[in-house]
């Protein structure tokens, strides 16, 4: 619950469900609770005065940038520590305003359920699987390796990552594994959120299983324009266009452009 709440200053709204809906994905995600960290093991005695404390009126979450005391243990809080590194920044930026500003500023500072469902998107687009061990890791754009890829290595078998296509639409980056699909939310910014069936599958080659490219099961015609050729060419529906870095697909409101 909210530390409002938890202090007795509030009764259950809004506002206080957005903090535990934090929580909530804080706990699907890094398996630990945002808010016991070191500070929880000096408790002797974990009674209601402890817990007001830790909860209500002295919360720090375990990861806040600018004070650490509060910071998980090692031995103690692994799933936190484990956890915490897998997922791209702008998904810990968003758990860090929601147990930062969220908990100082009850009014303003708490991530709306949108903005949680938009990095959810965003992060199912983000998937991209080890091709050592076959773990699924994200892709983190914001993060700058050795090859300048920001693709790191598995955090499960530690492999060097190597990306797939991926394809840039709109102000979105989606991985092109060999099970990705687009939906209409991907290539028309009127229908957001919208997953009710999809407009394009990653597919291989019938006769060339090393040659991907991206099919059409739209009811629509595309376009799409190589970087050795920008002669405009139609992808007719149950076609398919062959995947290349440079290539891009006018899919009628937006067009993509893929890279490797």
């Amino acid at each position: 619950m909210a530390p409002e709440v938890v202090r007795g200053e509030s009764l259950p709204s809004t506002q206080t469900d957005l903090f535990s809906l934090a929580v909530l994905l804080f706990y699907l995600f890094i398996v630990h609770h945002p808010l016991e960290g070191r500070r929880e093991l000096a408790i002797h005695s974990f009674d209601l005065p402890a817990m007001t404390r830790l909860y209500g009126t002295g919360p720090l979450f375990i990861f806040d940038p600018q004070n650490r005391s509060n910071e998980p243990v090692p031995g103690h809080h692994d799933n936190a520590l484990l956890s915490w590194p897998i997922y791209p920044k702008f998904l810990r930026d968003l758990f860090i305003r929601a147990f930062t500003d969220g908990l100082r500023n009850s009014d303003h500072g708490r991530v709306r359920e949108g903005e949680w469902r938009a990095a959810m998107i965003r992060l199912r687009d983000s998937i991209l699987y080890c091709r050592q061990c076959g773990t699924e890791n994200f892709y983190d754009g914001s993060v700058l390796t050795m090859s300048g890829t920001g693709a790191g290595n598995c955090w499960s078998c530690k492999a060097p990552i190597q990306l797939p296509y991926r394809i840039r639409i709109g102000r979105g980056t989606v991985m092109l594994n060999h099970d990705t699909q687009l939906f209409p939310h991907h290539v028309d910014e009127q229908k957001p959120n919208d997953f009710s069936r999809p407009v394009a599958e990653v597919a291989a080659h019938p006769a060339n299983p090393r040659v991907w490219g991206l099919k059409n099961v739209s009811e629509q015609k595309w376009s799409f324009a190589s970087a050795i050729d920008p002669t405009p060419m139609e992808v007719c529906p149950g076609r398919t266009v062959r995947l290349d870095s440079g290539l891009r697909i006018n899919f009628g409101k937006l067009e993509g452009e893929v890279r490797l």
